[in-house]
């Protein structure tokens, strides 16, 4: 009779066991939701901070571009140090300033740029980049009109006055650039050979590995000032579509890129981006 009551014991114990277990999943489901929403509410608050308030926050301005570009962005030696320079750094640290951040600069390959917007590494892009439709990014307004030049070998000057002289000559370019376009869209019978830096570009034609260079004129001026055997040829000068160069940011940036383009007419009602072209073009005969 003992072990009766025992075992009757057991069971009803078991079955209150069971009863709590059941009881409790709803318990759990509920606060499952009541996590949900307030994952939900989490998001949405994230989502009311806006991109400018989120550089405000961190504190800095990352800014992505590839300094190889003179007068645009380049490297000098000033006080001893190496730092990156030109038309370009000084809008950023405008920009910078303008949003009371500090700027952080990230020199990288130019085709990696648009990728760095895209992963969130880079916050813009500020590298003589020409806001091509095909370009994955939101552009700022134009900041500086572009035309493009052709750079040669001085021992060529008799032999290259014209595109037409450029039929089966190897004609150098920086890969992923408007350059690279206009020379596969109109230079149909040269050798187009695409290559990392503007600096590899001079350093092929010096060599004479190619016979010429597409490059934005202001960057064909510094290279050709600097370079005792290399030129321009005079009175050939190419017309980028895009009509110039522009900040870039992520796609979709509406936000950023409206507040780019407010800092930039302040930039331009104040006449900067002369002042600071012609310091960075003076700063590059010098440097480089």
């Amino acid at each position: 009779m003992k072990k009766m009551s025992i075992l009757l014991a057991l069971l009803l114990l078991v079955g209150l066991v069971l009863t709590a277990c059941g009881n409790g999943e709803p318990q759990g489901t509920n606060s499952n939701q009541a996590e949900a929403e307030l994952g939900v509410e989490v998001e949405d608050t994230k989502a009311k901070v806006g991109e400018v308030q989120r550089i405000i926050d961190k504190g800095k301005l990352v800014l992505g571009t590839n300094a190889d570009y003179p007068p645009f962005e380049f490297h000098a030696i000033i006080d001893g140090k190496d730092q990156i320079v030109g038309l370009d750094i000084e809008i950023g640290k405008y920009i910078a300033d303008s949003l009371g951040v500090e700027l952080e600069i990230k020199d990288m390959a130019f085709n990696n740029l648009l990728a760095g917007l895209d992963t969130g590494m880079l916050d813009i892009v500020i590298a003589g980049m020409n806001p091509k439709p095909e370009r994955k990014a939101n552009f700022s307004d134009i900041y500086y009109e572009a035309n493009f030049s052709v750079l040669i070998h001085k021992d060529n000057a008799d032999q290259i006055n014209s595109l037409e002289d450029l039929t089966d000559k190897a004609v150098g370019v920086q890969i992923a650039t408007v350059q690279e376009d206009i020379a596969k869209n109109e230079l149909n019978d040269s050798e187009i050979i695409s290559l990392q830096s503007s600096a590899d570009l001079v350093m092929n034609l010096k060599t004479k590995k190619i016979h010429a260079t597409i490059m934005e004129t202001p960057v064909a001026q510094s290279f050709a000032k600097v370079n005792d055997d290399i030129m321009m040829v005079e009175g050939l000068v190419l017309k980028d579509e895009s009509g110039g160069v522009a900040i870039a940011v992520k796609e979709g940036n509406d936000e950023l890129t409206e507040k780019i383009n407010e800092i930039l007419a302040e930039i331009k009602e104040k006449g900067l981006i002369e002042k600071w072209f012609a310091e960075a073009q003076a700063l590059a005969e010098e440097k480089l």
